[in-house]
């Protein structure tokens, strides 16, 4: 160590010393804490021990706990967004949709936790829920189709799956199974006026 590290109190090679992209290995790790365990109780100092850090380090990228999960969150729309590009029908959406919540139900309650008010302050996760959005309009209602009526229409796509989608985990549908319930958000949304 240089006798400059050891007066500023540095080791050059401590562990938690580390190259790459802090900001995009963090929001990997917290990806995959969240879809294993759920969202509600991650933390920065966990992320940063997941990745070998000190967890201060973390704040020169996230201002707090929720702009990690809003980054964790725009991960997650946009890897559903990618996955929606494949759709050609509506109930191919729905299909593509309700197997992405279902296979990610801990990402999808954080997607689904974000408060649509604040995205306004928050340009990159916006843009990722628009990306999501952008595929359902795509596949919903022409383009030339009046706005009013392209909004309602995803509107009453999202609502739709949405409601049964949480309906389903509250064990309050009878369905017998996830496959089931594809079937019918499927069908119900191909057939919707």
């Amino acid at each position: 160590m240089s006798e400059t590290e050891k007066r500023a109190g540095r080791d050059s090679n401590r562990a938690t010393y580390r190259h790459g992209n802090v900001r995009a290995d963090a929001v990997e790790a917290a990806y995959r804490m969240a879809a294993r365990e759920g969202h509600e109780k991650l933390s920065l100092r966990q992320v940063a021990t997941e990745l070998g850090i000190a967890h201060r380090s973390l704040y020169n990228h996230f201002a707090d706990r929720d702009a990690l999960l809003d980054a964790v969150a725009t991960e997650a729309f946009d890897r559903l967004a990618a996955r929606l590009k494949r759709a050609v029908t509506s109930a191919d959406f729905a299909r593509i949709y309700a197997r992405y919540a279902l296979k990610n139900r801990h990402l999808y309650g954080l997607m689904t936790s974000r408060p649509h008010a604040t995205m306004k302050d928050k340009p990159e996760l916006q843009d990722a829920v628009h990306r999501v959005i952008s595929e359902a309009m795509r596949i919903s209602a022409p383009a030339d189709a009046d706005p009013g009526l392209r909004r309602r229409a995803v509107m009453k796509d999202f609502i739709l799956m949405h409601g049964g989608l949480s309906l389903f985990a509250a064990g309050i549908l009878d369905l017998p199974s996830e496959a089931a319930l594809i079937d019918e958000l499927s069908a119900m949304i191909a057939t919707r006026a």
